[in-house]
């Protein structure tokens, strides 16, 4: 009876966390309208940010329960199915030409931070230094979007037209209401996901790299869905590079501060964050160069992803 309802309660905060991210994808695209900024602009802030605070409150919660391989598990394996089985099913369905002189930027930036992670987690920790250094990275990330949007801020034939109150007022409380969805959503899955790891008897590093890393990407993986049905493919790549940018700095920044340091297990640092840079570059470098996306790259993130938890599942990472 108790697995039953945690694996019920499992599966509702799931479906919160979905159905907060259509909200935010909702707020976000009526957000462009209103202020005429770039849907890769928006996209890499707003709802990257948005996004990204399921991880951030899902790990601080398992860090303060003393789950660290919950929390460790959670970032990571949530970068690295954002950007392998999220951003792979977007190539798969959306491939084609990409604008580079709005994504250049945000690529080199993640590339950068990920170096600099695998460079601080060399000791296997994240001490509260680095934790300073990468919440820096954060405040940089956002300043230098910000200035970029302000040079590519979509012109418009048309004189300005005055915004109702009422429009504002709707995109706001529909952004608050995902919002509420969401955190509420991480909580259910961390408590709920905690539960079942101890009644099968799994490691909080494995449930936080499978079960709750993928449901944490449910809002980035919506958002992809949402944005290929509604035809805005730019909003959901700059979501999903915002997103993991921001689980790299503002997250991982966040956990190393809390406490003085965040452990990093040697499965992590041996398999998983090769991984991470691996599908980070096989998403990237293809853009960068041919300024472009295949849709055998999407096919190869995802068996990439596929094979990495086959793996999970065989060795159990402690």
């Amino acid at each position: 009876m108790e697995l039953f309802l945690s694996v019920i309660l499992f599966c509702a905060g799931l479906a919160f966390i979905i159905k907060g991210g259509g909200f935010l994808v909702d707020s976000a695209l009526q957000l462009g309208k209103i202020t005429r900024m770039s849907t890769v602009f928006i996209g890499a802030t707003f709802m990257a940010i948005a996004t990204a605070m399921p991880e951030l409150f899902l790990s601080i919660f398992a860090v303060t329960s003393g789950n660290h391989g919950l929390a460790t598990g959670n970032a990571i394996g949530g970068m690295i199915a954002t950007m392998a089985l999220v951003l792979g099913l977007y190539i798969t369905f959306m491939p084609g030409s990409v604008n580079k002189s709005e994504v250049s930027q945000k690529n080199i930036f993640l590339m950068v931070t990920l170096v600099v992670i695998i460079w601080f987690a060399r000791d296997l920790l994240i001490t509260w230094k680095n934790g300073i250094a990468l919440l820096f990275g954060f405040g940089l990330y956002l300043y230098l979007s910000t200035k970029k949007s302000k040079s590519t801020k979509q012109p418009s034939l048309l004189p300005p037209q005055p915004i109702c109150k009422h429009l504002k007022r709707k995109t706001l409380s529909t952004f608050l209401f995902g919002q509420i969805l969401l955190i509420g959503g991480a909580f259910m899955l961390v408590k709920n996901g905690n539960n079942i790891a101890t009644l099968f008897d799994l490691s909080d590093t494995f449930i936080g790299f499978t079960l709750i890393a993928i449901g944490t990407s449910a809002p980035e993986l919506t958002t992809v869905f949402t944005s290929i049905k509604r035809k805005s493919g730019n909003l959901a790549l700059g979501n999903i590079l915002g997103s993991n940018i921001i689980t790299a700095t503002l997250l991982l920044g966040s956990l190393g501060l809390m406490g003085g340091h965040l452990p990093i297990s040697q499965s992590t640092f041996m398999i998983s964050l090769p991984v991470l840079a691996i599908v980070s570059m096989l998403a990237i470098l293809p853009i960068m160069i041919k300024g472009r996306t295949y849709r055998w790259q999407g096919i190869s993130l995802i068996v990439i992803y596929a094979l990495y938890l086959v793996y999970l599942g065989i060795v159990q990472p402690a």
